[in-house]
């Protein structure tokens, strides 16, 4: 089993979504949660690829080419300081909802924050570019304060849920048989 971890944003090109207040920056979140995920995942024996850049057709490109099993994308939300919420965007595949069903599950059952379920969002270009059953998940709203307050006191947590979804993902167990 391999999965393509891709931790939304560039940290020196692209910083996605701030909270100025607290100097918060998408690009660095998404890193630190995906190299928590990618260690959770690697000690249950899963291999990782791992990709954090703002060209997303090299992006796509690593994971395809690589055979990947499955890709996921780390990101945090912004709106209007006030949306909440944790959600999980998925292709129109079976599998994507499969795996976006198994991480939404366990996030939002350590944040306690709202849930804003699974978008179908094959437009997307890591959801239409990428060959195998792809997700982007936004876990937490970063301009809303009480939403990445909850996340910084449970990231740890955070991290061991997503790679609890992956690895409960049904297209694991058929993938290892």
């Amino acid at each position: 089993m391999k999965i393509y971890l891709n931790a939304g944003h560039d940290r020196l090109l692209d910083s996605g979504a701030v909270n100025e207040a607290m100097g918060l920056r998408e690009c660095d979140l998404a890193y630190e949660l995906a190299q928590n995920v990618k260690g959770y995942l690697e000690r249950n024996g899963v291999a990782v690829l791992f990709g954090q850049q703002d060209n997303l057709y090299a992006v796509c490109g690593e994971a395809n080419d690589a055979e990947a099993d499955a890709f996921v994308s780390l990101h945090f939300n912004a709106f209007n300081k006030r949306a909440a919420g944790t959600e999980t965007l998925i292709s129109h595949t079976a599998e994507s909802l499969l795996l976006g069903h198994a991480i939404q599950s366990n996030i939002k059952a350590v944040l306690n924050l709202p849930d804003r379920g699974l978008k179908e969002r094959p437009g997307l270009f890591v959801l239409r570019n990428t060959v195998m059953p792809a997700v982007v998940v936004e876990v937490c709203f970063i301009d809303n304060d009480y939403d990445i307050r909850q996340y910084q006191s449970r990231a740890d947590a955070v991290a061991r849920a997503i790679a609890t979804g992956i690895m409960q993902w049904p297209g694991m167990a058929r993938k290892a048989a």
